[in-house]
């Protein structure tokens, strides 16, 4: 390597650094990706306050919670509504709607068009913590193993592809609270980035802020905040059971001993949420732990006529959908059979819904979390380089991770949004794979090293045009898309004619 691409490497290096390590440059970068993000969401008006479908549905419901009630108006949840005992209901999560509590001073809550803001801000969130982990991660390994190059590229992919950049096709309803919901499964995944690979340890407020995460995700969305449940607490049982092992020496922090200090509040807190949750599932469903109750759905007798009976046969999850939901998650090979016999047949009598929409893999929108995802799975499963403790935490949250996988995995109806479920578990396992990757270019020969730098640009720049071709695809295909802008994109996406004949 020339002396003028190394210092040319360095100055990269040293320019990114600067951007994401100092907090006035941080914001100047972040807020030039939320004005291309509004720029790709507002179909190029850069209107921040303007219709989505459904978008009065969170401003209503709350309205109807400031009343004590847990009802919406029926035109404000349209054919989204859920009608029991002769009141409408939604099913999504009260958080979006408490969240705009913090309009009230500034507009009419019952009127404002805020779905937009709401998921500009949750993305651009999720973006800012997922360069923040990247950062660390990166400081993590030795000066002299750190590659510019690879992280100019992991920066560019975190931006500019993957789900949450297809995701901006809409802030319809559904949006919301899956950015929401991935933007606090981020922060989850960075205080265990900054406990396994940064100089801090797991200590009691951590605790609190894992719970207190875990407690707004089951009020978001109930995958997650399950997934998120369930990986705090396993880290809090881990945590009491480090530290009353027989090795004292091995506690994680010598300044927290006492039990109430580690571990009552953060339990308290999921205790609080748990209820919170389960006060408003019984008001909706007269259940606490049901989130939704499809029984009750209106689409289920017009548009859904199969849904009682794949509820009554396999129910709401089954481990016998888990290879189709994969495979469809994977490959959308089950959306393109969808209509086929003999899987038309097959597919049916198991499935609610499969989206309509373009196909798509993320082998070619997310190549690189992909690869580096497997790369970390395999270092924290079978070759850990952390040490047993640092591995021991990545473990678990990856545990509860997955959880929330397996469960839209077995789920009766598959969406394309729900991919962005996915990420909490993928970008956490990708990270470790990119700090075992740097590692192991450290003594690579220039050749080899070469051939990783084009690779790894080539697929960034795959995932890059992936992305952005699938967010055009998103919006052509999308009903909720104003047709002026689904027309003016449909020539480039000549294979979705048919969407507008049918």
């Amino acid at each position: 390597m020339s002396l003028n691409v190394i210092r040319a490497a360095g100055r990269l290096e040293l320019d990114l650094d600067t951007i994401l390590s100092h907090w006035l440059s941080f914001a100047v970068f972040l807020t030039i990706i939320a004005i291309y993000y509004l720029f790709l969401l507002s179909n190029g008006t850069f209107q921040l306050f303007g219709p989505e479908m459904l978008d009065k549905a969170f401003d209503n419901m709350l309205v109807h919670l400031l009343r004590g009630e847990f009802t919406v108006d029926r035109e404000a949840i349209g054919y989204e509504a859920f009608t029991r005992d002769g009141k409408t209901y939604a099913y999504f999560g009260i958080f979006p709607a408490v969240l705009r509590l913090f309009a009230i001073p500034f507009t009419d809550v019952a009127q404002a068009q805020l779905a937009r803001l709401s998921c500009l801000t949750a993305v651009v969130i999720f973006v800012a913590l997922q360069l923040w982990m990247l950062l660390i991660v990166h400081h993590s390994v030795p000066a002299v193993s750190r590659r510019p190059e690879f992280l100019a590229v992991m920066v560019a992919a975190t931006v500019l592809s993957g789900p949450q950049l297809y995701i901006l096709s809409s802030a319809v309803i559904y949006h919301e609270p899956v950015l929401w919901s991935a933007a606090m499964a981020t922060a989850f995944n960075l205080v265990v980035v900054r406990t396994t690979f940064g100089a801090k340890s797991l200590r009691g407020r951590d605790l609190v802020l894992l719970a207190t995460l875990a407690g707004l995700a089951i009020n978001t969305r109930a995958p997650v905040g399950v997934a998120l449940y369930l990986g705090t607490i396993l880290l809090v049982a881990w945590t009491v059971w480090r530290q009353y092992a027989p090795d004292h020496a091995q506690q994680f922090s010598h300044k927290e001993t006492g039990l109430s200090s580690t571990i009552l509040l953060p339990i308290a807190i999921l205790g609080v949420a748990a209820i919170v949750a389960g006060v408003t599932n019984f008001e909706r469903w007269g259940s606490a732990f049901t989130f939704a109750d499809f029984h009750y759905w209106d689409m289920r007798v017009n548009v859904y006529p199969n849904l009682a009976e794949i509820l009554r046969k396999y129910g709401e999850f089954n481990v016998g959908r888990i290879w189709i939901g994969a495979l469809y998650y994977a490959t959308d090979i089950p959306y393109l059979l969808h209509t086929l016999s003999p899987f038309a047949e097959f597919l049916r009598s198991r499935l609610v819904i499969i989206e309509a929409g373009p196909p798509m893999t993320p082998v070619l929108t997310n190549p690189l979390t992909i690869i580096l995802a497997g790369i970390g799975l395999y270092r924290v499963w079978w070759k850990p380089e952390l040490s047993t403790l640092r591995v021991a935490i990545l473990r678990l949250a990856l545990l509860g991770h997955a959880s929330a996988v397996i469960l839209l995995l077995g789920f009766f109806a598959f969406h394309a949004r729900y991919r962005f479920d996915f990420a909490p578990f993928m970008t956490l396992a990708a990270l470790v794979g990119y700090g075992s990757v740097t590692m192991a270019v450290t003594e690579a020969r220039d050749p080899w090293l070469k051939r990783v730098r084009i690779g790894a640009a080539g697929l960034c720049v795959l995932g890059i045009l992936s992305s952005h071709y699938e967010l055009l695809l998103y919006k052509v295909y999308g009903w909720v898309v104003p047709m002026d802008v689904r027309l003016a994109l449909l020539p480039f996406a000549p294979f979705a004619h048919y969407v507008f004949g049918r």
